[in-house]
């Protein structure tokens, strides 16, 4: 009976410690912000059409409102708005429900003193998080 039992033990931690974790929301949503920052940078209009829902609004850091279209058009003859390479750092990250937000200062990769102060609002729309909102202000 006691061997039985160490062997199940055993079984257990071996199982829990070759199942991958499950990440957390906010995990989650920082990893889509960073792919996000990753594929804008880039240019690449199919990663971002899978990271943003079709409604999302963008705000530039002069203040300029736009939609999708005008960042990531649907037609694939016109260019994909790019912004320089950024990095996250040091981001927080809130989940209210199916609603998510992502604040942190965002780092040039090219000129880490230029810094922009950058707010992700993401959705869960059918389990997935889609990026309905980003707004980018200059640091003071």
């Amino acid at each position: 009976m006691k061997m039985r039992s160490t062997l199940t033990a055993c079984f257990v931690l071996f199982l829990t410690a070759h199942t991958p974790a499950q990440q957390t929301p906010q995990e989650d949503t920082l990893q889509v912000a960073k792919n996000w920052l990753s594929a804008i940078s880039k240019g690449d209009r199919s990663t971002l059409n899978s990271i943003m829902d079709s409604r999302c609004i963008f705000t530039t850091p002069a203040g300029d409102v736009l939609p999708k279209e005008r960042l990531v058009p649907d037609d694939p003859e016109q260019a994909v708005q790019q912004l320089p390479a950024m990095n996250l750092e040091n981001p927080t990250a809130r989940i209210y429900g199916d609603t998510a937000v992502v604040m942190g200062p965002l780092k040039s990769a090219a000129d880490p003193k230029q810094i922009l102060n950058g707010t992700f609002v993401f959705s869960r729309i059918d389990r997935v998080w889609k990026l309905v909102a980003v707004h980018l202000s200059p640091q003071k």
